[in-house]
């Protein structure tokens, strides 16, 4: 594979952020981030478009939800990796976002990537 694809990983725990970023490089995708706050993530998307993200639903206390609703418009495909079951308050455009539930194993990332990517 000539081009690898790029995920962009959105997490605020920096040790959850380096294990992601590692299992998916070792999955053979290339990672963009990780980015810790929604700020950061949107330097990133604004530098290079990724081909599917995972967002942490919570940053510090600030929803990833807006920043959800930017991929879709981009047509990003992206999942939610959080501590929580569901989304609180999602607009329709996110509302039907993959929710991958923390701990992820390798089989639900791979998955989840797999379905999420074309």
């Amino acid at each position: 594979m000539t081009g690898r694809l790029k995920v962009l990983v959105v997490e605020d725990d920096t040790l959850i952020a380096m294990e992601l970023e590692e299992r998916l490089g070792e999955m053979g995708y290339l990672v963009l981030g990780p980015a810790a706050t929604v700020e950061d993530a949107q330097q990133l998307i604004a530098a290079n478009r990724p081909d599917a993200a995972l967002l942490d639903a919570n940053l510090a206390g600030v929803s990833s939800v807006p920043l959800g609703v930017k991929l879709v418009s981009l047509g990003v495909p992206f999942a939610f990796c959080t501590g929580y079951d569901q989304i609180k308050n999602a607009p329709p455009e996110v509302a039907k976002a993959p929710i991958l539930t923390k701990p992820i194993s390798d089989a639900e990332l791979s998955e989840a990537l797999k379905n999420l990517l074309p």
